[in-house]
């Protein structure tokens, strides 16, 4: 009888430790089952952006670039033995479609993280949401606000917009060799253009020089006879347009229209196709600088994005300078996950992508780094000079540093 009572016993004793190891193993298989947008053979990235609304010329070759880039990852085996399921939201380039089309991406769609998040008003509004639910982040903007101070959870694929004015008075300086240069300013009265006048003013400190003018022009501006004319007075040697949309073309019209012969240098978004395409022979002689190289360069990194486009693509039509900023984000997202290994989570990706140091994206863009105080990807950016017979930029340095740090 007390054999019989120990041997019950002893088989119920038997099965709770069987109990308790089948939920101790299935509470660390749930664990690695829960975690956001990963299983054991995909994972899910989205692209946040406007794709039927006012930027949609940037967003949609962005998303395309992503989905173009990751395909050929697919096709060659994933990453790390999972396959990587591309999410596209549209925000209509708004505050409120932003919100909505995060809250989807996370709570419905459950990705592991997401690139690009609209522009820079959408991004600093999502930030607060960004840290809360862990979601990595590579920004579509470039301006310094999005780095500085750093964020856990964000990063920049490249160089700001301000390394790039600062470069441009680097190249004026020490290219050029200029002595004592008067320059001027065209920027528009918010965020964006009062940064760049900021940083320009700043930087110009370190040759020991001041702004010669200071224009404003509104990003919608349709005519930019004032600001040409005033220039014509004031003139300066040389001319730095930081500004975007219709404010570019109504500049660059204005100034042939009137006859300002002075060189004009463009921040990141003169730099576009866009504004050969529109300008036209008005663009002749315009210097940009770039912080991504264009479809017709002939970098390593560029001939392999044209084949690979190419193969999926056949006689595809040239991709512009928003896809190459698409594919470079795609690269660096890529290698991230490839680094954080099958331990995949939110914070796993973040400390791989704090592993880069001068990775190399076969100079489509300067070499990536990153640090746990630093996620701004670069400070290069390469100077190009309008092509208008090729409807291009052409580059006319390499990829270069500001010669002065903050």
């Amino acid at each position: 009888m007390e054999r019989k009572l120990f041997m019950v016993g002893y088989k119920r004793l038997l099965m709770l430790i069987i109990l308790a190891f089948s939920l101790s193993v299935g509470e660390s298989l749930g664990y690695a089952e829960e975690v956001r947008g990963v299983t054991d053979d995909t994972i899910k990235i989205a692209v946040l952006g406007d794709q039927t609304g006012p930027a949609a010329s940037v967003g949609i070759p962005i998303a395309k670039a992503t989905r173009m880039y990751f395909r050929n990852i697919n096709d060659k085996g994933g990453i790390n033995g999972r396959k990587v399921t591309i999410v596209v939201e549209d925000d209509h380039y708004t505050i409120p479609g932003a919100l909505a089309a995060f809250k989807r991406l996370i709570f419905k769609d459950r990705v592991l993280s997401i690139l690009y998040c609209g522009g820079t008003g959408q991004t600093v509004t999502l930030m607060r949401h960004i840290e809360k639910e862990k979601v990595p982040i590579i920004t579509v903007s470039l301006a310094e606000t999005m780095t500085t101070p750093v964020k856990r959870y964000i990063f920049t694929p490249s160089s700001s917009y301000d390394d790039g004015l600062k470069i441009i008075i680097d190249y004026i300086i020490k290219d050029i060799k200029a002595k004592t240069p008067k320059i001027a300013i065209v920027y528009p009265d918010l965020e964006f253009g009062k940064a760049g006048l900021d940083a320009t003013e700043k930087y110009l400190q370190r040759y020991n020089l001041k702004l010669a003018d200071k224009e404003v022009l509104a990003l919608s501006a349709i005519d930019a006879t004032s600001q040409v004319l005033s220039l014509k007075r004031s003139k300066p040697d040389y001319i730095i347009l930081h500004n975007a949309a219709a404010a570019i073309i109504s500049f660059l019209k204005g100034a042939k229209r009137y006859g300002l012969k002075t060189p004009i240098y463009g921040s990141f978004y003169v730099s576009s196709e866009d504004t050969i395409s529109i300008a036209g022979s008005a663009s002749e002689g315009l210097i940009a600088a770039s912080p991504y190289g264009y479809w017709s360069d002939s970098t390593p990194g560029m001939i392999q994005m044209r084949k690979i486009t190419e193969k999926y693509q056949p006689g595809t039509k040239p991709k512009i300078r928003n896809y190459t900023q698409g594919w470079v984000t795609s690269m660096i997202c890529a290698e991230g996950l490839k680094r954080a290994g099958r331990d995949l989570t939110p914070d796993t990706l973040v400390d791989a992508y704090e592993t880069f140091r001068d990775f190399s994206t076969g100079d489509i863009s300067g070499p990536v780094s990153y640090s746990k105080t630093d996620h701004k990807g670069g400070r290069t950016n390469k100077l190009y000079k309008t092509n208008i017979k090729k409807q291009t930029f052409i580059p006319i340095t390499g990829f270069r540093e500001p010669a002065f740090r903050d």
